[in-house]
Order: structure tokens, then C-alpha cells, then sequence
């Protein structure tokens, strides 16, 4: 995602205009937009405004922790619910999330092997029609 996206994606998610989400951090309308759009870029304090305002942290805001295996928006918000969870909470997140994950790679597990199955009796199959074949 470039920065115009986070930045849009953010402001959505704060449920914010664009002229309200201009009027907070102190700009026009119209030079907003083009932060949006990937026509201008905010200065230092206005990204430092930005960051605030929508609640987002400024490696997510600038691109800088979200490789491919990086962290998404959704992601980050439920990482700071998790932080803000007591111990109890914490186990039982734990433990849902490694019974899903357990369930999930069992499935995937599954569905190689069946797949293997498959390319094995099709091999059978193309096998048994040589054979035939050569007998002729």
C-alpha cells in the first residue's frame, strides 16, 4: 500500500470526511485530497498531526512495517486491544487463536494430501493406458 492508501484506508476506518479529517490537522480541503490522491505530500508536522488524529503509528502510516509479511491496520488495532488485555484475556485469545490455527493447518494438511491422491491415480491411470497400449 503507498502512503495516499494508508491514508485513505485510516480515515475511513476512523469514520472521518476528508474536510473533517483537513480541518484537524490544520489544511485546506482542496491540499488534503491531494495528500489522498498522491498529489502532495504533508510535511513532517502534518504527518505527526495525521498520526494522531487517525491513531495510527507512523511506521504503519509510512509504509515502513508493512512488507509482505508485514502489519496491516486491522492487524495493528487488534494487537493494541491484545496489550491492553489482562492475563486472563490474553489466555483465552491465546488459546482460541492456537485452536483455529491447529484446525486451519490440519485442513490445509488435508487438502494436500488429497490433491496428492489425485495426482497419484491419475498417474495410475495414464500408467495402466501405456500398458495397455504396449500389449496391442
Amino acid at each position: 500500500m503507498t502512503f495516499s492508501e494508508r491514508l485513505l484506508f485510516a480515515r475511513k476506518e476512523k469514520g472521518l470526511t476528508q474536510e473533517q479529517l483537513a480541518e484537524a490537522i490544520g489544511v485546506a480541503k482542496s491540499t488534503y485530497t491531494g495528500y489522498e490522491k498522491g498529489n502532495r505530500e504533508p510535511d513532517l508536522f502534518k504527518i505527526k498531526k495525521l498520526i494522531e488524529v487517525l491513531g495510527v503509528s507512523s511506521s504503519w502510516l509510512l509504509g515502513l512495517d508493512d512488507n509482505d509479511g508485514g502489519v496491516s491496520l486491522p492487524e495493528w488495532k487488534m494487537l493494541k486491544k491484545y496489550r491492553a488485555l489482562d492475563e486472563r484475556g490474553k489466555a483465552a485469545v491465546d488459546a482460541t487463536l492456537e485452536r483455529e490455527y491447529v484446525e486451519s493447518t490440519r485442513f490445509s494438511a488435508v487438502a494436500a494430501d488429497a490433491a496428492e491422491t489425485v495426482r497419484t491415480v491419475a498417474d495410475a491411470v495414464e500408467l495402466e493406458k501405456h500398458c495397455a497400449g504396449a500389449k496391442k
